[in-house]
């Protein structure tokens, strides 16, 4: 083969056959075929046959001339002969090539803030193995300076000899993955030496798995011979690493870890967590959720004190359980004063804390005068709609107002201020803050009633509850006004889902979390009860979630291909918010319990709904942030939307908030329009510092219109929690990622360790020769010669 590509690729066949030295270059082998699909041995057989015939020809012509003059005529004749059936049957040059691609190699450093702890009580086991990998003092450098003195050590050299064989690629991580480009020259590459430092505006948490999650992504489809995590393993934050870390795996990355630091446990106790409702009312019992959890502290007891300014609230002492154990305790006020307030909960500290500053969180709380309206149209007066009337009329402090439509229901409805009809127009419906819809025909409403009720909450910024039911919704309002409101898709065609056997509630990840589904105040009890409680037998068969929804809760018995079936889910839309719930059947949960769960679940759903109320009630310029609180170092997300006089969206591209902080510096903000959403805009930046921070916003349209949000950024100490390393969590990513733990001094093991696997990617080419030069010429000039031949011979 290889002396037949010599000859087939030499520079005057490639010439006769048309092809470039660069073409000819890029492959290796090289073979002739034919596009009709004839094979050599077929084209032989033809030719030989064409010989003879022409040969008998030329016998059968007498004897003059001689033979030796015919059989040069033969020739020439079956030379043109085979130019032409080569042009005839497309002859084609095909070119093959393999090509190795080298494999990638993953490093991940951490430099989040406990990078830059030092290591003072470090065994003497543990201090010779850094100091081997960084031939210097274990106690007097920091974990990163310990990384980066064990990555350029000279005896491992590791930039330099991994990218002998490999494409390195290198991450920095904190609270985000940040790649670090390497050189491309070969000198300065051979030369490089890594020089990260701790990040002091996104190091306060570290999301390890989230960072393995994004260079698995980037290597995707690609092969790999391994990855390796330089951390301390305090992850507090994102995806879970180990199971990033088996995913991996599955995909034939083995994934590494190597551990920094000093693994000696320390104590602390910390505030886990603050829940309280943003909007409250004056004259209403409010709740605020404190959860503390603690290490080394097990049988001792703290107090917990919640104070706005300078003024006591409440206070509570808790024994303290187990450790890592999350424990809820619950303050219970009643707000006097209408205004915006910071409150603070506070633990005491104990003695022997590696840190105290996450003994304390703020939360802001507004306080209205203003009693909650609710709006409750219904169909038929099915059990979900009885008792949750009973519920909400319990609550002297809410204005409610019941609608039910079905034909043979009473007229005006059942709630403490009787209605007779829905609101015909923007205003006095604009007069409610949540709007609760059943089960009610589409034919029920009017066009301009449906798009009056989308405004409703994205313009007035109020709250939209959905009950769906069998009969009608959500299934007869596709392809209306309202369905863009509702955070699912609705399918063409009704799918109910019916089960014979009766489903619970799973609760997702967001609805562990969400205040709105907490069955006590107890996490773990609440957990318990959510498996406690009587299943359901239908839902409404929605297709999906919406892109930005938040699925709460879902049937766990069906699916579809998009995942399980949703039973409850919300969206912010606009400036307001739909939760919409597939299920009726939630007045089952009041089996043997009576109301308890059925009015707590409500009662924390209409909570959770209740909108913020704009200053001065101003229609035209609204703007908040997705959350009331940031850590710090997380990105604080702004939505605004602007209307003109006439309430139609403000068409710019974009416009400029005010952000002001506690020391009374005043930052612009830039918001950018959201395609496809005139009106709406958006903006985003980082929580660089802590404090308590206003954003205000003008519409260029009104002038006098000017819409503000507060927010808090607070540090709670997530790196200084728990600074040892936690060896245990390295060990079980290493498990699950099939890699290896290691110590600093152990770098040219995991080395050692790494597979090649090259892997060999074949291509091939195609070029069609039939107008080449060379059949050209094999064509033209064996017929000229045996033209000129023949007239001198006497043959013409």
């Amino acid at each position: 083969m290889a002396g037949y590509n010599m000859v087939l690729m030499s520079d005057w066949s490639r010439r006769l056959l048309g092809i470039s030295q660069d073409v000819a270059n890029k492959f290796d082998v090289h073979s002739i075929g034919f596009a009709a699909g004839w094979t050599m041995r077929a084209l032989a057989i033809f030719l030989i046959a064409a010989a003879l015939w022409h040969g008998i020809i030329y016998l059968k012509d007498g004897k003059r001339p001689s033979l030796w003059i015919k059989a040069p005529l033969l020739v020439l004749r079956m030379i043109a002969l085979c130019a032409l059936i080569g042009m005839l049957f497309q002859p084609m040059l095909r070119m093959q090539r393999s090509d190795k691609v080298r494999p990638s190699v993953i490093l991940l450093v951490d430099n989040s803030l406990s990078m830059g702890f030092k290591d003072p009580r470090l065994s003497g086991v543990r201090a010779d193995q850094v100091r081997r990998a960084t031939g210097g003092d274990p106690y007097n450098m920091t974990r990163l300076e310990a990384v980066k003195r064990t990555v350029n050590n000279s005896g491992v050299n590791m930039v330099a000899e991994l990218t002998k064989k490999y494409n390195l690629r290198l991450y920095r991580f904190a609270s985000e993955p940040q790649p670090v480009p390497l050189p491309v020259d070969a000198k300065k590459l051979k030369n490089y030496h890594i020089n990260l430092t701790v990040d002091e505006r996104r190091g306060n948490s570290t999301q390890m798995g989230s960072a393995l999650r994004r260079a698995l992504d980037d290597v995707s489809g690609q092969p790999v011979a391994g990855a390796l995590v330089m951390t301390d393993g305090g992850n507090n934050m994102g995806d879970d690493p180990v199971t990033i870390a088996e995913r991996g795996k599955s995909q034939g990355i083995r994934i590494s870890s190597l551990g920094i630091g000093d693994p000696t446990p320390t104590r602390d106790i910390a505030l886990a967590e603050v829940l309280a409702d943003q909007v409250v009312r004056k004259d209403g019992q409010v709740q605020v959720f404190a959860s503390v959890t603690h290490r080394g502290y097990e049988g001792k007891t703290v107090t917990l004190t919640l104070r706005r300014g300078g003024e006591t609230i409440g206070v509570q002492s808790v024994r303290l359980g187990a450790a890592q154990r999350k424990q809820t305790v619950t303050f219970t006020y009643v707000p006097k004063d209408v205004g915006s307030f910071t409150y603070t909960v506070n633990v005491s500290a104990l003695s022997g804390e590696i840190t105290s500053e996450n003994n304390r969180r703020n939360f802001l709380q507004k306080v209205t005068s203003k009693k909650l309206k609710i709006l409750y149209v219904e169909g038929d007066p099915r059990w979900e709609y009885r008792y949750l009337k009973n519920a909400i009329l319990r609550d002297k402090e809410i204005i409610f107002s019941c609608l039910l439509t079905a034909p043979d229901s009473p007229k005006g409805g059942e709630g403490n201020v009787p209605i007779y009809q829905f609101p015909q127009d923007e205003k006095t419906l604009f007069d409610y803050d949540i709007v609760i819809l059943g089960d009610v025909p589409r034919n029920y409403f009017s066009t301009v009633q449906l798009r009056n009720l989308r405004r409703f909450v994205e313009d007035k910024g109020s709250s939209l509850i959905v009950i769906c039911g069998e009969k009608h919704m959500p299934y007869e309002y596709r392809n209306t006004p309202l369905e863009s409101v509702f955070p699912v898709t609705i399918p063409s065609t009704p799918e109910p889902v019916i089960t014979q056997e009766p489903f619970r509630w799973e609760l997702t990840p967001a609805g562990q979390q969400d205040p709105l589904l907490r069955m006590d105040d107890d996490p773990t009890e609440s957990r318990r009860i959510w498996t406690t409680l009587q299943g359901m037998y239908w839902c409404a068969g929605v297709t999906k979630a919406k892109p930005g929804a938040t699925v709460l809760a879902v049937n766990p018995a069906r699916s579809n291909g998009y995942g399980k079936r949703i039973v409850l889910a919300v969206q912010s839309y606009g400036s307001g918010r739909c939760l919409l719930s597939t299920t009726d059947g939630c007045w089952r949960w009041r089996w043997k319990v009576g109301d308890r769960y059925f009015y707590r679940y409500w009662g924390q759903a209409i909570r959770s709904m209740t909108p913020e109320e704009m200053p001065g009630g101003n229609r035209f310029a609204q703007v908040n942030a997705d959350r009331g609180e940031y850590l710090l170092g997380e990105r604080v997300v702004l939505h605004a939307r602007l209307l003109d006089a006439f309430y139609r969206p403000i068409k710019d591209k974009q416009v400029n908030a005010s952000l002001n902080g506690e020391t009374g510096v005043s930052t612009s903000v830039l918001m950018n329009s959201i395609p496809g959403s005139p009106g709406l805009f958006s903006a985003d930046f980082l929580a660089d510092r802590i404090g308590k921070y206003r954003v205000s916003l003008g519409s260029p349209a009104q002038p006098g219109a000017l819409a503000n949000a507060n927010f808090l950024v607070q540090s709670v100490a997530l790196e200084k929690q728990q600074p040892e390393m936690n060896e245990d969590l390295l060990k079980k990513l290493a498990a699950g990622g099939g890699g290896g733990y290691y110590h600093p001094d152990e770098v040219k093991e995991w080395m050692k360790s790494l597979k090649v696997n090259e892997q060999v990617i074949k291509s091939e080419s195609e070029i069609e020769l039939w107008d080449a030069p060379f059949f050209l010429v094999m064509f033209i000039v064996p017929l000229a010669l045996e033209w000129l031949i023949r007239k001198r011979s006497g043959l013409l």
